[in-house]
């Protein structure tokens, strides 16, 4: 999960360069650079896919847990059955998203789909659906470990 993190944040570092070339080339030289608007668009998707697992694995995902906070001082048992399910429901969203991507990703693949204006500037469909997959399966794992973690508290409490 970190170094998927990693390879997010390289990739971010080199869209930034890209987009300021882009830039430097369109203003100054009249020439910019063919496509970037569209590996712009799927890299944000990549990068995401690539995060969401290290994001969540650190406790750093935007969730609401007021009201499990609330049942958890009132019942330090009900709250911690509340977080498993919350993250027994969060895998199975993962696992179901990378399930029903999958087959896209195969077929864009076999198809040879690109995205962007033939002749001018293609990018191949299937890397970016594979990210998600790979995201996704990984953000389920992520669910389901801080979800054993969660239901081993009791033991240590």
């Amino acid at each position: 999960m970190g170094t998927a993190n990693v390879v997010a944040t390289l990739w971010i570092l080199g869209l930034m360069v890209l987009i300021v070339c882009d830039i430097l080339g369109r203003e100054t030289l009249g020439r910019p650079i063919a496509g970037v608007p569209e590996m712009v668009k799927y890299s944000i998707v990549g990068i995401v896919f690539l995060q969401i697992a290290h994001t969540h694995r650190k406790g750093e995902m935007i969730r609401s847990d007021g009201i499990l906070g609330m049942v958890r001082r009132r019942s330090p048992f009900a709250g911690r059955m509340l977080d498993i399910i919350a993250q027994l429901c969060g895998a199975a969203f993962a696992a179901t998203l990378a399930w029903a991507v999958w087959p896209k990703a195969v077929r864009a693949f076999e198809r040879g789909e690109m995205e962007g204006v033939q002749g001018h500037f293609t990018l191949p469909v299937w890397p970016f659906l594979s990210l998600i997959v790979l995201g996704s399966a990984l953000l389920a794992l992520s669910f389901l470990l801080t979800a054993l973690a969660t239901l081993n508290e009791k033991r240590s409490v």
